[in-house]
């Protein structure tokens, strides 16, 4: 994983009960990452959503919890 975003209601500061995260990498394990949103979901009371990319996703309104720059 090189980068991680939050994006969406929560990056503009809403507490949608909605949480997009965007994974930036290669090579991202899809079938494992997909069993981690229930678990966090049920942790946290949140719906989670992750989109995986390969490259940064242009917008003005994202939260960047971690970078391996």
């Amino acid at each position: 994983v090189e980068e991680i975003i939050i994006t969406g209601d929560y990056a503009r500061g809403i507490d949608s009960g909605n949480i997009e995260v965007v994974l930036v990498g290669k090579n991202l394990n899809f079938n494992y990452i997909s069993q981690l949103e229930k678990k966090i979901e049920n942790l946290i009371g949140r719906s989670v959503s992750f989109f995986l990319t390969s490259k940064l996703p242009k917008s003005n309104h994202n939260l960047t919890l971690y970078s391996k720059q």
